[in-house]
């Protein structure tokens, strides 16, 4: 097992029986870590408890110039938030663990850190692939509990139809939530951006699980980064078009 050892700086006593946990980590488009990122911001959250632990990063250095940069530490952050009368803990990082051991371990451990607290759910964000650029993407969803799915729906939220896997901490919190007896639900915006930063897959997400958890959040910061970004891609989109164009137009010159 992971040497896996932090505290969180936060006493049981003054969470009440409606604190929501809420996780996003890297993964496509970054969608879950913006949301989650986004959330912090907003709720104006403290953080407490980091995870130091540079052994779950990614085995590489980064450099500047030619010099070695110091290897990072601090890869997982815990924050507490209080908004429109519910707790949060909110739950992100800057990676994934590069190995399925080291994301199993990481999941348990969170999870097992966090339910003294007694969460009454778990909400993680993550992403699901499309192959043609759109403005307005579904969010899909999946559940610990059927009727769980059936609240989504009312919201706007597609179930997940099918088998499938959710890959990486954001779908592994929701199944060691699920050993403990916690419910869960993932989110999963669409995303055309599997490899870049998408800005309309969080902001769909953040609209939905605000109908959800039934709290307002301030998303005009979000919808203008998704609107300007949406109307860069669309010109850019239109001038490959055009290139394009241009190119099979072109003859023989000598």
């Amino acid at each position: 097992m992971l040497d896996l050892n932090f505290v969180v700086d936060l006493d049981p006593s003054i969470v009440r029986d409606n604190l929501i946990f809420v996780a996003g980590l890297p993964g496509m488009g970054l969608t879950g870590k913006q949301a989650a990122d986004y959330l912090i911001e907003q709720f104006n959250a403290v953080k407490v408890c980091s995870v130091n632990a540079p052994y779950l990063a990614s085995p590489v250095i980064s450099s500047h110039d030619g010099v070695v940069e110091d290897l990072m530490n601090e890869l997982f952050k815990l924050y507490y938030a209080e908004a429109g009368g519910k707790q949060f803990l909110i739950f992100t990082g800057i990676t994934q663990p590069p190995s399925p051991e080291w994301q199993h371990q990481l999941s348990y451990k969170i999870i097992d850190t966090i339910r003294v607290y007694r969460p009454k759910i778990i909400y993680t964000f993550a992403a699901t692939p499309i192959y043609s650029y759109r403005w307005n993407v579904n969010v899909y969803g999946i559940a610990t509990r059927r009727d769980l799915l059936d609240e989504l729906r009312v919201h706007g939220v597609i179930p997940f139809k099918g088998e499938g896997v959710i890959s990486g901490v954001n779908g592994l919190l929701v199944g060691y939530g699920k050993q403990f007896g916690i419910d869960g639900v993932i989110l999963l915006g669409e995303t055309y951006l599997t490899t870049g930063r998408d800005f309309i897959a969080p902001l769909s997400l953040l609209k939905v699980f605000s109908k959800v958890i039934n709290v307002e959040i301030d998303l005009r910061k979000m919808e203008d980064l998704a609107l300007s970004f949406h109307k860069k891609f669309y010109e850019y989109v239109k001038g490959e078009e055009r290139e394009g164009s241009d190119q099979e137009n072109l003859g023989y010159i000598s």
